[in-house]
């Protein structure tokens, strides 16, 4: 049963700990966006995907080339917003220094993450309906340079969501590495190339060109393994990931609980993930009501029902499981 359900809203309270300051400029679609579509992309299929693991994604678009999405106002902004939260950032096995939370601390941030205009023109891009994640906390992620320039800025990996982009707020083409790279492979390929102790081929490694700061690449996270190469001398750079959710709530739910439970402060998590599993579960439901058929056979509807509660009643297992989380990546 396909439903479109309706966009989550932002919460209308800010958890414990979170608090916005006086800002001085204020979102302006008009003044802060520049927005110019990618000269092309790429789509599952081209990665090497099969169809039967492309029809259970939202969409066969797999990554795009660079798309503007700040203007040089919108930049100059949003690299001091990005700035004045650094020193919120935190670390986990992947990345040395990162900010999650950014929209409940940045009424800019927020308003930039949540804007239609954004929204619409990543829907084209992605070829599906989206709205801006229903966790608040896969809004505006911020990730910074390491300070061990022996670290990679992030690992091979595949994302913890189904659909973002990677905004550069930094200009790349001032950094001595630094560089945004996507497999052209699959997630299975990647995990075969890690687990025989390699690592993923130089030449299978694409780094798109970004034009300058204010420019992202669209992505099917959870299906494209993208990485940050090292920095080979200290500077500044800062990337800002939004994540999206299909509209469409029929389509299995990608988002791993156990990465983000190591990362993100439990008391935010717990309630968005719960909100998150909620929302999904209204669009199933509403399908049910909308679409069920008229049937005596008792396991074709009882079939129907646990289908409709199945993210409330994954959302109550990760919630209340206590064992020892592990990040999934590929290495550097």
């Amino acid at each position: 049963m396909r439903h479109l359900n309706r966009p989550p809203k932002f919460p209308s309270v800010l958890p414990d700990g979170y608090h916005y300051t006086d800002e001085a400029v204020e979102f302006d679609p008009a003044v802060h966006l520049q927005l110019e579509p990618p000269a092309h992309t790429l789509t599952l299929s081209d990665l090497g995907y099969d169809p039967s693991a492309i029809e259970t994604c939202p969409t066969d678009f797999a990554v795009s080339s660079a798309v503007r999405l700040l203007s040089d106002e919108g930049v100059r902004v949003m690299l001091g917003e990005a700035r004045s939260l650094r020193k919120y950032a935190v670390n986990c096995e992947r990345i040395e220094n990162m900010v999650r939370g950014g929209t409940y601390q940045s009424r800019f941030l927020k308003d930039f993450c949540l804007c239609d205009e954004v929204t619409g023109f990543i829907s084209d891009i992605f070829g599906t309906a989206v709205a801006p994640h229903s966790m608040p906390l896969h809004l505006g992620h911020l990730n910074y340079a390491p300070d061990d320039l022996n670290r990679a800025v992030d690992k091979w990996h595949h994302d913890t969501l189904s659909l973002d982009y990677v905004l550069m707020l930094s200009d790349p083409n001032h950094l001595d590495g630094g560089n945004f790279q996507y497999f052209m492979g699959t997630r299975d390929e990647a995990k075969q190339i890690a687990e025989s102790g390699q690592s993923i081929p130089e030449e299978r490694a694409v780094s798109p060109e970004f034009p300058g700061a204010g420019y992202a690449i669209v992505l099917h996270g959870n299906m494209v393994v993208h990485r940050a190469t090292q920095l080979t001398r200290p500077a500044e750079r800062i990337t800002l990931v939004n994540g999206y959710v299909p509209l469409d709530t029929a389509i299995d739910d990608v988002c791993r609980f156990p990465d983000l439970s190591l990362v993100d402060p439990h008391h935010v998590l717990f309630t968005e993930w719960a909100r998150h599993k909620a929302w999904l579960s209204m669009g199933r439901l509403q399908a049910l009501v909308d679409e069920i058929p008229f049937t005596d056979n008792r396991q074709v509807i009882t079939q129907h029902l646990k289908d409709a509660i199945a993210d409330i009643e994954t959302a109550i297992s990760d919630i209340n499981d206590t064992e020892d989380a592990s990040m999934i990546h590929y290495g550097d």
